[in-house]
């Protein structure tokens, strides 16, 4: 039989609430521990998993009760808890962003590389099965040499519940680094991973929403190919309505849900306190526990994930997602190219982390990769800070 790696979840916020229910799937793992401060939601897990819980991330690592941890705690404790695990021999799953800074990341790095544990940074839609096979496609020069990608993403990000962090961008809030890890994974991975320079402008358009909502990036790759990356948070135009409503999850979107988030953001009569609790019913273990709607989502029907338009223009074919798979308009017409069947990101995130771990591949999205990808957000708020074009240092290559 092969191992089973024992798995400890780090932070029982609504990252591990979105995981948690495929990891207990998949036989290759075992949900064997918890760390979190809120004890409700550690008696939970306790009561679900038969598994013991901790109240620090130093306690959980120092026990032996497993062999990797998944964290998902903010992003500004990122970098403490990654190194933490590492310095206790655990492997590590660590949730975008990677850490705040580069600086910041690199001893995340070296904590992993040098105590010979595997460190992996998920998940992002670079791991969804239409991203994994534009890249490969691209990559193999299916439709010729590639020269440009474009993706645009618009959401109602900054109006749902947020916790206090994530409105200040000092500690990892605001959407380029909630959000731009996804499509700068994206275009990485099809572009070949090594982006020489990002200009950038950002805005912040809410003054009861004091971060970034939007940005308009352009990125160099090495070999001279340019993309554009946009996305806005202000929830008024949904970028579902190009895409037959199929949402970031793959689920049918109904067209009132957007507008319905800012609504309900706009009437909320109790300010932060009453945010607070809207935010603490959808965590692991509230009384809206995210979990029962994942699951109605997949009872409903399952498309592939779309986090926003990507259009890929290659010299003998421009490619798009479709609800199921792959538009490629090519030099004889156009045809999908169906995905039915093929991993979901958070299986396709799973299999990278075990065969890393028990087989010894490499992964692609290993600790190299996540602080490229953060050098890249990083350069984002820089550009637009200076407004200048920011050169990078620090990019890793597509490993295929």
């Amino acid at each position: 039989m092969p191992p089973v790696l024992r798995l400890g979840i780090v932070g029982l916020g609504l990252a591990s609430t979105f995981m948690i229910p495929q990891l207990a799937r998949d036989p290759r793992l075992k949900l064997a521990a918890a760390a979190d401060v809120r004890r409700e939601a550690l008696d939970v897990f306790a009561r679900e998993f038969d598994a013991p819980t901790f109240t620090s991330v130093e306690a959980l690592c120092a026990s032996g009760a497993v062999d990797a941890v998944y964290v998902c705690t903010p992003a500004y404790l990122h970098a403490e808890h990654v190194i933490t695990a590492a310095e206790h021999g655990k492997h590590v799953i660590c949730e975008k962003p990677l850490a705040l800074t580069v600086a910041e990341a690199e001893p995340m790095v070296a904590a992993a590389e040098r105590n010979g544990v595997v460190l992996v940074c998920g998940h992002t839609h670079s791991f969804d099965a239409p991203i994994r096979k534009l890249a490969r496609l691209v990559r193999g020069g299916a439709y010729g040499p590639l020269m440009m990608v474009q993706t645009w993403n618009y959401t109602d990000l900054l109006y749902r519940p947020r916790a206090p962090w994530e409105l200040d961008t000092r500690r990892g809030g605001g959407v380029v680094y909630i959000q731009a890890p996804h499509q700068v994974e994206i275009v990485r991975a099809i572009g070949g991973g090594r982006v020489r320079s990002v200009r950038a402008m950002t805005g912040r358009w809410d003054a009861a929403r004091p971060t970034e909502g939007c940005y308009t990036a352009y990125l160099e790759f090495e070999d001279g190919t340019p993309a554009t990356l946009v996305y806005s948070g202000y929830g008024h135009f949904d970028s579902a309505e190009l895409h037959y409503w199929v949402g970031e999850r793959g689920q049918m979107r109904d067209p009132a849900t957007h507008a319905e988030t800012r609504r309900a953001y706009q009437a909320r009569a109790g300010g932060a306190a009453d945010e607070a609790a809207s935010r603490e019913a959808i965590r692991f273990g509230g009384a809206r526990d995210r979990r029962e709607a994942l699951a109605a989502d997949a009872a409903a029907g399952r498309h592939q994930p779309f986090f926003g338009l990507t259009l890929v223009s290659c010299q003998r074919a421009d490619l798009r997602q479709s609800p199921d798979g792959l538009y490629v308009y090519g030099d004889d017409g156009q045809q999908e190219l169906d995905l039915a069947g093929e991993p979901s990101e958070q299986e396709a995130l799973i299999a990278e982390f075990y065969a890393a771990v028990v087989e010894g591949e490499r992964p692609w999205h290993d600790g190299r990769w996540g602080l490229a990808t953060l050098e890249v957000c990083t350069a984002i708020l820089q550009s637009a800070r200076e407004r200048r074009e920011i050169l990078l240092a620090h990019q890793t290559a597509t490993p295929f």
